[in-house]
């Protein structure tokens, strides 16, 4: 090969599937998802993505400063909600294995994926993509893969992959960081440095998506031991991850990949090690909440703010609707003053438009998508501004900017001011993950008194800058710590906190 011989730079391909998959959701994902999101076929993937913070962001950075021929596939991620259909899988697999056999040979294959990603039909689509690939480029090709910490782990997927990297923070702010690791990996990969061993230990439990933040139990104290052992010379990777609790998949839950240089022993001692080090945390999973009424109560009695009511349930990142409204009730009810929630409601945003800048409306908000979220709360108010809902990250290494580029898309949107509450309006439902989001229509995030993010833990990078106080809030949503509430059918039993 190529990079072998040094006669000509190393063939590289490059190209990436993501979808963080909620399976108890009843909508599904389309292609169209994908579309409004982070599409990119074949050249607009370098140029598009390319300087970009995502994780193939830094895959592509650093890949360039090789040299390489980097030969673009394709890359596709949509916001995190339902099932993907059939349609949808079957057209980007499609492209992908398509993409891959006009660019042989190769030298490698780097892959951006989630490992949470369920498709109808398809409860492995890691595992089936890397074995697709597989199937095109042959065993002696490396392949080396970036995932989000918060995937689901079959054996197979790891038996197929060279090496597997993940993100090491939740909110997610190495990802390009770990993109360059990904592509450093492939240098060494592609000089015969290496050769890797991988092992995998899966501790029998499920994490609630507020349990899998890497500065708090019982994910903290794993990657402090992680970045001992990584000292050791013959250790080329780990991977600790979280699981993702709400894609009912046989491999759901925590899981940690070790890769060490032709070690395979030492590789599966430190994976039981650091999975029994999660294990013997569990307890400090389960977390405590007040409901929106009593957290409202006390936030207004805190002395300054803005007081952050975190509405997990309707985390946005795990999935969720982002139309639970409980808590724009409780603030009603109790008169605040500058309070703030955004609602994905594009029929309240149309309502709006068509009212106008200074309009007083009458309307229902949010509680529409499901019976998940709770029921739509009526509002009076006036129409203080709209917006085409783009608007620039503001914060380095920013969450969104992981999957979809530093640009985000909320579509049409609304500030709508009912008695002392700002209502953010939004077509699309986007996660809390920038105070941008706020700001580009007007609304100050700093002098806010209380601010509901729907988000388990994402939303820190954002707002623990400014944060008063952080008020965990026990809403409706199908993104509960209470595990119980879904009605698991492909999980492995016995598991923790279920059994």
């Amino acid at each position: 090969m190529s990079a072998i011989s040094g006669s000509s730079p190393a063939r590289v391909a490059i190209g990436g599937i993501l979808h963080e998959t909620h399976t108890f959701m009843e909508g599904k994902t389309t292609l169209a998802d994908f579309a409004a999101q982070s599409l990119h076929y074949g050249e607009d993937l370098l140029s598009s993505l390319r300087q970009s913070r995502s994780g193939i962001g830094g895959m592509i950075d650093r890949a360039l400063e090789y040299n390489w021929q980097l030969l673009p596939t394709l890359y596709a991620a949509a916001l995190p909600a339902g099932t993907v259909t059939e349609q949808a899988y079957r057209k980007l697999l499609s492209e992908l294995r398509s993409r891959l056999a006009r660019h042989k040979p190769l030298d490698g294959v780097l892959l951006a994926l989630h490992g949470a990603m369920v498709a109808e039909g398809a409860l492995d689509v890691e595992a089936d993509i890397v074995a697709q690939a597989r199937a095109i480029v042959g065993d002696a090709v490396p392949i080396v893969v970036l995932l989000d910490m918060h995937g689901n782990i079959s054996p197979r997927l790891v038996e197929l992959i060279d090496v597997l990297l993940a993100y090491d923070t939740n909110p997610h702010t190495d990802a390009y960081a770990r993109g360059v690791d990904a592509a450093e990996t492939m240098a060494r990969l592609l000089r015969r440095e290496a050769q890797p061993t991988a092992a995998l230990a899966r501790p029998a439990m499920l994490l609630p998506a507020q349990s899998t933040g890497t500065e708090a139990a019982p994910l903290a104290s794993v990657h402090a031991r992680a970045a001992e052992i990584r000292a050791d010379a013959d250790v080329l990777s780990i991977a600790v991850m979280a699981g993702f609790a709400y894609a009912d998949t046989p491999f759901a839950g925590p899981s940690i990949i070790v890769t060490t240089d032709n070690e395979p022993a030492l590789a599966a001692t430190y994976a039981e090690e650091l999975s029994k080090i999660v294990f013997e945390q569990r307890n400090k999973a389960l977390g405590q909440f007040l409901s929106p009424n009593e957290a409202v109560s006390l936030a207004k009695r805190q002395e300054r703010g803005p007081v952050i009511l975190v509405d997990s349930a309707d985390n946005i990142g795990g999935g969720t609707t982002g139309d639970g409204a409980e808590a724009l009730a409780a603030m009603l009810a109790q008169d605040v003053r500058e309070g703030t929630i955004v609602l994905a409601d594009p029929e309240a945003v149309e309502c709006c438009w068509r009212a106008g800048v200074w309009a007083e409306v009458t309307l229902d908000v949010g509680g529409k998508v499901d019976d998940w979220h709770g029921e739509a709360v009526t509002v009076a108010g006036v129409v203080r501004a709209i917006s085409d809902g783009v608007f620039e990250c503001e914060l380095p290494d920013n969450h969104f900017a992981s999957f979809y580029g530093d640009t985000v898309h909320m579509g049409r949107c609304v500030w709508l001011r009912a008695e002392g509450v700002n209502i953010l309006l939004t077509e699309r439902k986007t996660p809390p993950l920038d105070l941008a989001q706020l700001r580009h229509i007007g609304i100050l995030p700093e002098a806010q008194s209380m601010i509901v993010v729907k988000s388990a833990v994402a939303w820190r990078a954002a707002y623990m800058p400014i944060a008063a106080a952080v008020i965990e809030m026990d809403t409706p949503g199908l993104c509960s710590a209470n595990l119980s509430r879904f009605p698991y059918q492909h999980v492995n039993r016995p598991v923790f906190p279920l059994d």
